[in-house]
């Protein structure tokens, strides 16, 4: 069973799912990382980068592809500059192989530090730190004490590259003790399942927690859905857990078969629909709606991105909503469309002139139709507090915006939609020969990962461009989409394009 090396991450595979560390030993193969995934192991490197620049008197220990290299130089480096912080010191007790993110000297022995992304320190981490002490301990590392830095989400960037203050230090000392005679035994079962046969482990929470797992396309391939109801209890919208809990006790599955008495109008609204498979759009109160909506119509939709590592001055990481892009179909009399669109892909802050250009775009008279209002006028809000000089024309936007998504929560429903009203699940019941599926990027998600990659100095300018124009194509469809919701809720036939 000692044939089998481990790590810290190897540990916390297994603590998470036995089969998860099996599969990533014995089936490295089926390894499907998201694209989320490797974002947060992006954002853990520039994390750990930027932890290294605050002691610049530290010393790296590199080999990261020769571990027997890298456990010799953390010997020699230590013995030789007993005063220096150490960066990614390597020690193995009995195959068990850990790396200290930040070793600090001081007078009564080393303080390390395990670095994080997150902005608050999880269990895990715990259990990461307390494997990490017992092979210093079994090393004969004299350790003064645990820490945690994570990333402080009060702090605010002031600019020049001077991030002191972006991670906040948490003591671990007293939570990691009584973890330490468990590590052993952590060690043996990550050995003892390594070295069996695939364990057999259906999906599960454990699935998703701590970390979403990259085998659970490979975990429920054959699984049999045969069983699954087609409306399952989660359509039912807003249905609390603990009625799900009971009506799942009581052996109801189907959200069609669940006793009226426990539903309110709008459940009992999406039970109908769902029993019958007919959409039901209440229409009288739909043309209401729409007839309310002042011309020229402004359709628009905004993409943010809120950065684990602030990039411009006056932004604070995770919190910071950083507009980059708005789209906006402008409807001047019915049926006559244009597109506007900003974009902006220097790698500056954009939201100055994203301030400006929408007040031009969206003028002063008309209704600004959104989707979700609270946060587009969020947005709105925090830009206006931040350009005063722009703040009464952003304001009088906030004044003049409509949301879609309630009056379509009110007024329409198809048995597709399987209990939400996000745009994404209405337009293809409204309009399937619009879709998502065709784009790079199809969801606010991608929209950032694409945004990141623009502005990172590395990207080379045909992929930046590239990166541009699908995020201008998903934009615009967002917008449309809306354009569609308006169109259909007027009873409106859609022209036809000329060829």
């Amino acid at each position: 069973m000692a044939g089998y090396g481990l790590s810290k991450s190897k540990i916390t595979a297994w603590r998470q799912c036995p089969k998860r560390l099996w599969l990533q030993t014995h089936r490295p193969e089926l390894l499907e990382v998201s694209e989320q995934t490797q974002q947060i192991f992006q954002v853990g490197n520039e994390i750990g980068a930027i932890a290294q620049q605050l002691c610049p008197d530290g010393i790296l220990i590199e080999d990261n592809d020769n571990l027997s290299a890298a456990l010799a130089a953390t010997k020699i480096m230590m013995a030789a500059h007993p005063d220096s912080p150490i960066f990614e010191a390597t020690f193995q007790q009995d195959g068990l192989l850990v790396r200290a993110d930040v070793m600090l000297p001081t007078l009564k022995g080393y303080r390390m530090t395990e670095v994080k992304s997150t902005a608050s320190v999880k269990p895990y981490h715990v259990e990461d730190c307390a494997v990490q002490v017992w092979v210093l301990r079994q090393n004969k590392v004299k350790l003064a004490s645990v820490e945690l830095a994570h990333i402080d989400t009060s702090f605010v960037y002031q600019g020049g590259g001077d991030y002191h203050g972006l991670l906040k230090s948490v003591p671990l000392d007293e939570m990691i003790e009584p973890l330490l005679e468990q590590v052993p035994e952590w060690v043996t079962g990550a050995r003892s399942t390594l070295s069996g046969d695939e364990p057999c482990i259906e999906p599960g929470q454990q699935c998703d927690s701590p970390f979403e797992c990259e085998y659970l396309s490979y975990c429920t391939s054959d699984m049999d859905l045969s069983d699954e109801p087609d409306y399952p209890l989660d359509v039912l919208y807003r249905l609390n857990s603990k009625t799900k809990e009971k009506l799942r006790a009581e052996g109801y599955q189907d959200a069609c078969d669940v006793p009226a008495q426990y539903l309110n109008a709008t459940q009992l609204w999406i039970q109908k629909a769902s029993k019958s498979g007919k959409p039901s759009l209440k229409a009288a109160a739909a043309k209401q709606a729409m007839a309310a909506l002042a011309y020229p119509r402004y359709y628009i939709d905004f993409e943010t991105i809120a950065l684990a590592i602030p990039r411009w001055v006056g932004t604070r990481p995770y919190s910071t909503q950083v507009t980059f892009q708005w789209s906006c179909h402008v409807e001047d009399k019915p049926g006559m469309l244009r597109h506007e669109m900003f974009l902006d892909v220097s790698g500056d802050d954009p939201r100055r002139g994203f301030a400006e250009s929408l007040v031009k775009a969206v003028g002063d008279r008309g209704s600004v139709l959104v989707y979700n209002a609270q946060f587009e006028k969020g947005r709105i809000t925090e830009l206006a507090q931040r350009f005063p000089d722009l703040a009464p024309a952003l304001l009088k936007i906030n004044e003049r915006v409509v949301d879609l998504l309630p009056i379509a929560r009110a007024t329409y429903y198809h048995p597709e939609m399987k209990g939400s009203w996000s745009i994404k699940a209405v337009l293809p019941t409204i309009a399937p020969d619009l879709g998502y599926d065709q784009l790079e990027v199809g969801n606010g998600g991608d929209a950032q990962t694409a945004y990141r990659e623009i502005i990172d100095p590395f990207t080379p300018e045909d992929r930046k461009t590239e990166l541009a124009q699908a995020l201008s194509d998903y934009c615009e469809l967002d917008t449309m989409a809306m354009v569609r919701i308006v169109w259909f809720f007027e009873g409106r036939k859609v022209p036809k394009e000329k060829k």
